[in-house]
């Protein structure tokens, strides 16, 4: 049996901590918020002891999975006191965004670099809610990819509302590994979500863009991803779940797969246990988590390159620059 400590007393600290709770092989025994309301309201849920301090929680629990429900404002000091005193750590993406998610900035790279450095160091495993792995839609794009259906992958195109952002950002890397480089247009002074467009290339050749905005509709799904390849392109859309598989230049497209979520059944609601499952059989098979503290690191190192690039108008940047710079390095 995993045992699990949850800090958070808010709604998707709830929805985490009852996932890890509800598997057959892990349990909730404590949590911890500093509002005592908050706190009240998870002590209730769980039926545990609670603490109204990090401090307090590592005195009095052996819990070996924390599970660290904050805001990315406040994230990284306490993801470091974790890894510091030896717990395994489960936590929400991105991993740091003084301005919120849809506002990363080179900044908060470099604030995050010390935790990844002493996460690296300490042997824990630590791990991220990038969710949308385990939408079997956009599971079935990755392992097309990874699997050579594609043939020799050519171009990556996508799109997101920036309630889908980071996701979308993980699923590109996690199929295709980091970029060589960003070129982005945009405004990052501009209020809300500033809206971008991202050109990105491969050291292997492979071209990509990426474009994000607030003003989508979710009529139209709130996120695409679509890779190209000389064999094959595929395709997976929204939240739902659609997924097609086509051969490549044909007129027209010659559908080699098309898969839609049954009626009735979501994959997002399916997504947060499947992810839990995944953490809890990493913790009992000794394994890295489902998403690691790489796959993290990847996604806000991607952002901070993005962002040098609009702050300089659209300059290429390369991403092994930045991340030289905010490891100190």
């Amino acid at each position: 049996m995993v045992k699990c400590a949850l800090i958070s007393g808010k709604g998707m600290g709830i929805m985490h901590g009852r996932n890890f709770n509800n598997h057959p092989d892990a349990k909730v025994v404590a949590v911890c918020d500093m509002d005592p309301n908050l706190l009240e309201t998870a002590k209730k849920e769980f039926n545990v002891p609670g603490y109204s301090s990090i401090e307090e929680l590592l005195a009095n629990c052996d819990a070996e999975l924390i599970l660290l429900i904050v805001n990315e404002t406040r994230r990284i000091p306490p993801l470091r006191q974790l890894i510091s005193a030896g717990r395994n750590v489960f936590t929400e993406k991105p991993l740091c965004g003084l301005e919120g998610q849809y506002r990363v900035r080179e900044e908060d790279a470099k604030i995050a670099a010390p935790a990844i450095k002493e996460w690296r160091a300490s042997g824990l495993k630590f791990g991220i809610d990038y969710n949308y792995r385990f939408m079997t839609h956009f599971k079935k794009l990755h392992e097309d990819v990874v699997e050579g259906r594609l043939g020799k992958i050519c171009m990556v195109r996508a799109r997101a509302h920036f309630n889908c952002w980071s996701h979308v950002i993980d699923q590109i890397l996690w199929s295709m590994g980091l970029p060589e480089w960003v070129r982005v247009l945009g405004n990052p002074n501009e209020p809300g979500g500033w809206q971008r467009m991202i050109q990105m290339k491969w050291a292997n050749g492979v071209i990509g863009s990426l474009d994000g905005s607030n003003t989508w509709g979710f009529d139209e799904h709130p996120l695409r991803v679509k890779i190209v390849g000389d064999k094959c392109h595929a395709e997976a859309r929204g939240l739902d779940g659609w997924y097609r598989r086509c051969k490549s230049n044909t007129w027209p497209d010659t559908v080699e797969e098309i898969w839609t979520v049954e009626q009735g059944k979501s994959e997002m609601s399916e997504s947060f246990p499947r992810m839990a499952d995944g953490v809890i059989k990493a913790m009992q098979e000794n394994k890295p988590f489902p998403a690691d503290g790489e796959a993290a690191w990847n996604e806000i190192l991607f952002e901070a390159a993005v962002h040098r690039s609009a702050i300089r108008d659209g300059e290429k940047v390369m991403i092994a620059d930045v991340e030289k710079d905010v490891m100190g390095e």
